[in-house]
């Protein structure tokens, strides 16, 4: 996914500051369930919710926390869309929940769900063959 516009501009002058001090509200779409779980370590006394939109029909998981110090003075936010993450949606016993019913979770709840998640390689189906082998389907001993 690559950043709009405004996102690779705030990049670039975030890259090129001494120092970042935020006044203000601030809110991080993540990619993974991970980063989530990261997220919700990191910060203090995070109020983790898990909602579905009435509208749009989309399920999203959050994390949010009030920041009081450098370099965030305010409301900090990580939202992970969770359509793209059915798995980890489900190991939290999520599969029912109804739109604009949001459901208050644990950090305790999103580390079992996250501990319980395939690890899958990124050529799942395994390596190919060299052209003209054929596969075996005896076991190997």
């Amino acid at each position: 996914m690559y950043p709009s516009k405004t996102a690779r501009e705030i990049d670039i002058l975030l890259r090129t500051s001494r120092e970042l001090d935020v006044i203000g509200d601030v809110t991080a779409t993540l990619d993974s369930p991970s980063e989530l779980l990261a997220w919700a370590t990191i910060l203090t006394r995070p109020d983790i919710v898990a909602w579905h939109s009435k509208d749009s029909g989309r399920r999203y998981l959050q994390v949010t926390a009030h920041h009081r110090g450098a370099p965030v003075r305010g409301r900090v936010t990580a939202v992970l869309p969770c359509d793209q993450h059915p798995e980890f949606w489900d190991a939290l016993g999520l599969a029912a929940l109804e739109p604009n019913s949001p459901r208050h979770l644990a950090l305790g709840a999103l580390a079992e769900a996250w501990a319980v998640m395939p690890i899958t390689p990124p050529h799942s189906a395994g390596p190919e063959a060299p052209p003209g082998a054929e596969a075996s389907a005896e076991p190997r001993s």
